[in-house]
């Protein structure tokens, strides 16, 4: 019995992640636009839906898989809230959307980096994640290319060092993410019959490994201080006091407490990307101001 409403279709789509995602797109707009044009809000609008259509058709591809495991198992699909066929309708609805809108009201390259987005994501990363547990480090590439589409659907250079850096700054903050969930889930991925990490290393050496993309994703963000993609000082010393405590509490929940709080961490890191996001909007604000 299939009763599918407006919040199984936000479940479906990963509002969250998709709203991260399209905003991290809106800020490289920003970036090269230097303020805020109406007209951005078509390329938003087809990079919103067109992750959106992305992240339902993952749904509707690991269906059965997300059945097994717990974690997964009240998603929308393997609840029967939704049928796989009406999933794969809504999916293939934002995709075509998506893909319309940046044909029309985006730039070529804007588009063409959506395809390709596209591809990796439900054609490459979706099907290598049941083959290798590292599938998450050409996976990440898929939470990097909304930048590009947002840089080049203003007009910016696909090459442009700033660009470049911002994208690094993202690649490196996406891993630690992924390990961490095979640090609370692994057993329920390794039951559903997908490679972990916890078939080669045990738990202290993910933890280390986490800790270690972390301490990464923190020396990302100060090239964006050191090539003076932000300028602004004051923004400095505030994205250096908060890499210092991520770093701590990440530190002191991995190796010292009794048990990982793993939705602090998460809301922790996510809060972290955002914070850059919005500070390199207001360094551009400021910068503009006579």
């Amino acid at each position: 019995m299939y009763n599918a409403g407006f919040k199984d279709i936000l479940t479906l789509i990963r509002l969250p992640v998709t709203l991260a995602v399209t905003f991290t797109a809106f800020t490289a707009m920003f970036i090269v636009k230097g303020d805020f044009q109406v007209g951005m809000l078509w390329s938003v609008a087809g990079i919103f839906l067109l992750a959106s259509g992305a992240s339902a058709f993952n749904q509707y591809q690991e269906w059965a898989y997300d059945e097994m495991m717990d974690r997964t198992r009240r998603r929308p699909i393997p609840s029967r809230r939704i049928s796989p066929a009406e999933g794969l309708r809504i999916a293939l609805i934002g995709i075509a959307g998506g893909l319309v809108i940046l044909m029309y009201e985006s730039t070529g390259l804007c588009l063409i980096l959506g395809v390709f987005n596209l591809i990796w994501y439900n054609g490459v990363y979706t099907p290598l994640k049941r083959i290798t547990a590292f599938a998450v480090v050409p996976g990440a590439l898929t939470g990097v290319i909304p930048i590009f589409m947002g840089w080049t659907a203003a007009g910016g250079s696909l090459f442009a060092p700033e660009v470049l850096f911002l994208a690094f700054f993202l690649f490196i903050w996406q891993m630690p993410h992924f390990w961490l969930l095979t640090l609370k889930y692994g057993h329920e991925y390794s039951a559903a019959g997908f490679p972990v990490l916890t078939d080669f290393f045990n738990e202290f050496q993910i933890k280390t490994v986490v800790m270690a993309w972390m301490i990464a994703s923190s020396g990302a963000s100060y090239l964006l201080i050191y090539f003076k993609i932000l300028h602004l000082p004051v923004l400095g010393y505030a994205l250096i006091a908060l890499n210092i405590s991520l770093l701590l509490l990440l530190a002191y929940q991995l190796f010292i407490a009794a048990a990982i709080r793993y939705r602090l961490i998460f809301i922790a890191a996510n809060l972290f990307m955002m914070v850059v996001m919005l500070s390199l909007i207001a360094d551009k604000l400021v910068m503009l101001i006579p």
